[in-house]
């Protein structure tokens, strides 16, 4: 279960910001976590919870934002969105696209106090 050591990170990354602050604890902290992130939700806060203990992010609010699996048409300038993992475009059926969202795995917005 990798969403532990993504925990970790996210820990990391708000006790520097604490320090960096004067902070003594995180009361908030939202995630943009991609459709394509790997990322499984449930895991992710269960884990988060008991990285979480002991440090100033303890009883800390998550609220994860996830973002769409969406795509970009090389050849018709199309933008879509990816179901089921079908990287064609809908309009002109090319395989040339690019990703557009939905590979985020980011710090979004932190409360401190």
């Amino acid at each position: 279960m990798h969403e532990v050591s993504i925990c970790e990170s996210i820990i990391d990354i708000l006790e520097e910001h604490a320090v960096k602050e004067g902070a003594s604890r995180v009361t908030y902290v939202r995630l943009k976590v991609g459709e394509m992130a790997g990322v499984v939700e449930d895991a992710l806060r269960f884990s988060f919870e008991i990285v979480a203990k002991g440090t100033v992010a303890e009883g800390c609010e998550l609220v994860v934002d996830l973002v769409p699996l969406t795509a970009l048409c090389r050849s018709c300038g199309g933008e879509f969105s990816v179901s089921g993992y079908a990287f064609s475009c809908p309009c002109c059926g090319s395989g040339e696209i690019d990703i557009v969202t939905g590979r985020e795995l980011l710090v979004y917005e932190i409360d401190l106090q």
